[in-house]
């Protein structure tokens, strides 16, 4: 019992220390380096969910239709989406505002599809 008392609270230090520690490395970063991470982040999103997706369905054939006719294609637009505003930052630099302003939309689109489906959990 000592032991907890002793090791929660460091373990709460260590976590905020290190919060703090990439609070300021994501402070130095340039916009369009913020932007760049936002864009992977966004990418590493539609990947997880449409591969859960794809389980998904895979345990449930009776909704294959509905995953082709509605959620494959708002995975469609996401991703084209997400090439858009890279075709952007190749020409200029980009923000995080907007990677989020044309791209955010259709990924939590994407989301609540899925939610709807029963293949992710809100």
């Amino acid at each position: 019992m000592r032991f907890l008392k002793f090791t929660i609270p460091v373990l709460l230090i260590l976590s905020l220390v290190a919060c703090a520690g990439i609070q300021a490395k994501w402070n130095v970063l340039t916009p369009d380096e913020k932007a760049r991470i936002v864009i992977s982040d966004l990418q590493g999103q539609l990947t997880n969910a449409f591969d859960q997706g794809r389980a998904f369905i895979a345990t449930k054939p009776e909704l294959l239709p509905r995953w082709k006719s509605e959620i494959v294609p708002a995975f469609d637009v996401a991703n084209k989406a997400l090439a858009s505003v890279i075709v952007i930052g190749k020409t200029k630099p980009i923000t995080p505002e907007l990677v989020y302003s044309q791209v955010q939309a259709q990924v939590t689109n994407v989301l609540n599809l899925l939610i709807q489906l029963g293949a992710i959990k809100p």
